[in-house]
């Protein structure tokens, strides 16, 4: 989750859960997806049999030094790797699954240190492309207090990072129709070199469904963000339109209610209306920052909706930066843990139990600053549902 101010932080992360609330998660994930315990060379070999492939912005967010300060009076500011897609892919990389970025970065300083922390993260940077322009980074003031406001961008103007450059025609559509799953968001719809790069990695994972060939399941992420698009009653129809391309949906109850006119209260309370809304999709995910998440499933054949409600964990919160990417992360890899999306729906429990473990890995994100450095292994997030009664 990228770091602007309030109103743009749609995806909130976990907070503290509230007293007296605990759902049982089942096994650990090392156990609970086997009959008998799994040992740890097996759960690394099925780990590392599957590929995720990500495409969108790697940015910095360049957080000011001096706490009170407007943009003119600050002296100085502390970059920090993020990025929708780029947390998900160390996010997914660190809990050990084969994650490919794809994305486009400056031949500058920043570029070369977000190839290096990348790779560092057992990323595969192989198609990551590289151009003249820079490397994005926003700059976000924080009040006395801590609150971040988004204060413009750094080195150029939006349309003009390395981002927006994308170069569809040298995306590896073969690997993407090969993967397992394909994320991306939705920023990337807002300038034509990247929009075009987005609409042709999803057209060639959906190319890989045949029965010659396993499915790669599209995973959308709408990750709304006012300050990239500048017509914002045209990047509602852009994005509503792209979002029925996806296998699953990830949204949080501020954007259902923006993108589908569904009431905040109402996509948390009932995810099934969300799920209504997007027909060809078999599930969403909302997340609603310290009130939980909720999930909605199609059944295998169509009959009936899987869903339900699952609360936050009881964390020491140092920064709420990147948990929804974590959060999504957690899930991806408990449903190809599972054996995909077809299968996790075959089993209610197992679906309930898959956005447990999301939220235990949004939680872990919450306990370190900075939306890399503090996503946690499964061993990390299994201790939290441990420590929350979740794990028996």
């Amino acid at each position: 989750m990228s770091t602007y101010s309030k109103s743009f932080a749609l995806h909130r992360g976990p907070q503290p859960l509230q007293t007296g609330q605990h759902l049982r998660f089942g096994k650990p994930i090392s156990r609970s997806l086997n009959s008998g315990k799994m040992q740890q060379h097996v759960y690394t070999k099925a780990a590392s049999e599957h590929t995720v492939i990500t495409i969108g912005e790697a940015l910095y967010d360049c957080l000011a030094d001096q706490l009170g300060k407007s943009k003119e009076d600050v002296t100085s500011w502390t970059p920090y790797p993020g990025g929708a897609p780029a947390n998900v892919a160390t996010g997914i990389a660190r809990l050990g699954l084969h994650t490919v970025f794809l994305t486009a970065l400056g031949h500058d300083d920043l570029g070369e240190k977000f190839i290096k922390l990348l790779q560092d993260r057992n990323v595969d940077t192989k198609y990551v492309q590289r151009n003249s322009h820079p490397t994005r980074d926003v700059l976000v003031t924080r009040s006395l207090d801590g609150d971040r406001t988004f204060a413009g961008f750094g080195a150029a103007k939006t349309t003009e990072y390395a981002d927006c450059f994308v170069d569809a025609s040298k995306l590896p559509t073969d690997v993407i129709a090969s993967a397992d799953v394909l994320v991306t968001g939705t920023l990337g719809l807002a300038y034509p070199g990247s929009a075009e790069a987005i609409r042709s990695a999803v057209s060639a994972a959906k190319s890989s469904a045949s029965p010659q060939q396993k499915n790669c399941s599209v995973i959308i992420d709408v990750n709304w963000r006012p300050v990239f698009w500048k017509d914002l009653e045209k990047a509602r129809e852009i994005v509503k339109d792209f979002v029925p391309l996806a296998d699953i949906l990830k949204v949080t109850d501020e954007e259902a209610e923006w993108l589908f006119d569904i009431p905040a209260e109402q996509a948390l309370q009932h995810p099934e209306k969300v799920l209504n809304a997007v027909s060809d999709a078999r599930g969403v995910l909302v997340s609603a920052g310290e009130k939980g998440s909720a999930y909605a499933f199609r059944s295998p054949g169509g009959k009936m909706d899987i869903s339900g409600i699952v609360p936050v964990l009881d964390v020491k919160v140092a920064d709420t930066t990147g948990a929804g990417d974590a959060y999504l992360s957690g899930f991806i890899m408990y449903m190809l843990l599972s054996g995909g999306v077809l299968e996790l729906v075959a089993d209610p429990e197992k679906v309930h139990r898959a956005v447990q473990f999301a939220t235990a890995c949004g939680a872990a994100t919450c306990t370190k600053p900075g939306a890399i450095d503090s996503q946690p292994t499964v061993k990390e997030a299994e201790a939290l549902l441990q420590a929350a009664g979740w794990n028996k």
